[in-house]
């Protein structure tokens, strides 16, 4: 175990950040990429929720006029919690989209040294004596 520990120091030390480092802090953003993605995904699939929720609350309080359900659906549209629920997904689109790129950011900064030590690897070979 000491062995891997010290290659890994030693690979390490040829990088502006340590690639062990790195897939660390990957696996942190993976993390908050799925998380935010999940929120995302889950307020995306409620606002048709919402907006029924609110159309029926609205039409067993106006029953007694005829109401179409046009309508009913700009009246829920209008509501303030919709509104909120609006202000919300937008929130947690922002979230996600920016958890994606810190992902791919860190994701192809290790994708890149990974890349320069196979080429510098393939230059060593090329270098040995026959």
């Amino acid at each position: 175990m000491a062995i891997r520990d010290d290659v890994r120091d030693l690979l390490g030390s040829h990088f502006e950040q340590s690639p062990y480092e790195l897939i660390e802090e990957l696996r942190v953003e993976g993390a908050r990429k799925a998380r935010a993605e999940g929120v995302a995904y889950q307020l995306e699939k409620e606002t048709k929720i919402v907006l029924a929720r609110l159309a029926t609350e609205f039409s067993v309080a106006h029953a007694s006029e005829n109401l179409s359900e046009a309508k009913l659906e700009r009246m829920a549209r209008q509501d303030g919690r919709y509104a909120d629920h609006i202000r919300r997904l937008g929130a947690a689109i922002t979230e996600r989209e920016n958890a994606r790129s810190e992902y791919w950011a860190k994701k192809s900064i290790l994708e890149w040294d990974r890349a320069s030590v196979a080429h510098l690897n393939a230059l060593s070979r090329l270098e040995e004596p026959a």
